[in-house]
């Protein structure tokens, strides 16, 4: 069976994993090729903090829970190799501070050791908020996890395409399976104009003294916007920009002040921190939340089925593992689908 993936960020790549894993676990051959206009480090999933860390909402739908324990099962799995460091996943605790109490995350058993902050962590470490929560989490980093999963992929006989796709119906002919791991490129693509862009601006810094993330959530008096702090192996990243409907991939100096300004008022430890890198990027923020389903292409002649599973917006990290595996079990589901027709 051909199976096509576009898209080789962080959901286009896991997904390509994923479906040649259960294959394999099946015993089904398959003919997999990534096609993508952009791969690392060209794509957006390569300027990511990768922090696992999803929305802070009470109520989830079953399915997203199931993705989310899907993923942070995985990077569990991964943890437990010899070769963890060189994907860039470890454990990482930290901090979630809000302006006001908020009801606990659908998420929070998913989690290592969930808690609400203390009085004396809010009062002392961060003053001006209300109420907060510790947890462990991960940490997988796309600058490393991307090169690692093109070269096994590479290494199980995936092909990969370096071109635009403008159309389904293009590839309609030549695959089985289409999977559209696009992200921003789905608003074109399959013309969803649920999906908009979520500007954001990082930065880099060399910080080896902080080993913990920090997520805030305003609006604090004397803070400026909604600041980040995610430590990697390397250096820290830290944020703070969001700005829909911005398609502006250069970097702004004023962003760069924000940000500087927001991090320093939270943790005036970081100043003297040396800047190693600044980036933009476009999330791909989908209004309504992720679409992962199949469907089959109206006008195609052919019927070919097709997957898509985007949306993810800033949390492809968080999802993209679980979504994969989603992904995985409806490309199982077609080839037994197409054994069972050529046995009739």
């Amino acid at each position: 069976m051909k199976v096509a993936v576009i898209g080789a960020g962080i959901v286009g790549m896991t997904s390509a994993l994923r479906i040649m894993e259960e294959a394999a676990h099946a015993r089904r051959q398959i003919d997999l090729t990534v096609i993508s206009e952009k791969f690392c480090p060209d794509n957006t999933s390569y300027g990511a903090g990768g922090i696992w860390k999803p929305p802070s909402q009470e109520h989830m739908t079953a399915a997203e829970l199931r993705w989310l324990k899907w993923s942070f099962d995985y990077l569990t799995s991964m943890l437990k190799t010899d070769y963890a460091h060189e994907l860039g996943i470890f454990l990482q605790p930290g901090y979630y501070v809000f302006m006001e109490h908020v009801p606990d995350p659908a998420w929070k058993d998913i989690v290592v050791g969930f808690r609400h902050l203390t009085a004396w962590e809010l009062n002392n470490l961060f003053p001006g908020y209300k109420h907060g929560w510790f947890y462990t989490a991960f940490i997988c980093q796309p600058r490393d996890f991307l090169p690692w999963a093109h070269t096994k992929l590479a290494e199980k006989g995936v092909g990969f395409v370096r071109r635009r796709v403008g159309s389904l119906e293009e590839l309609a002919p030549h695959y089985d399976v289409i999977v559209n791991c696009t992200g921003l490129e789905a608003r074109s693509l399959v013309q969803d104009k649920a999906v908009v862009p979520v500007r954001g601006q990082v930065m880099r810094v060399k910080a080896p003294w902080i080993r913990y993330f920090v997520g805030t959530s305003g609006p604090h008096p004397t803070i400026k916007g909604d600041p980040y702090i995610y430590a990697n192996l390397h250096d820290v990243v830290i944020g703070g920009i969001k700005q829909e409907g911005d398609y502006r991939v250069t970097n702004d100096p004023r962003d760069t002040k924000t940000i500087w300004e927001g991090v320093l008022a939270l943790h005036p430890q970081l100043k003297g921190a040396e800047v190693v890198e600044e980036w933009t990027g476009l999330r791909p923020m989908r209004k309504g939340g992720i679409r992962l389903e199949r469907e089959t292409l109206v006008d195609s002649k052919s019927g070919r089925s097709f997957e898509l599973n985007y949306g993810h917006g800033a949390n492809g990290v968080t999802w993209s593992h679980g979504c994969a595996r989603e992904v995985a079990e409806i490309v199982k589901v077609i080839m037994t689908e197409k054994v069972t027709k050529s046995r009739l």
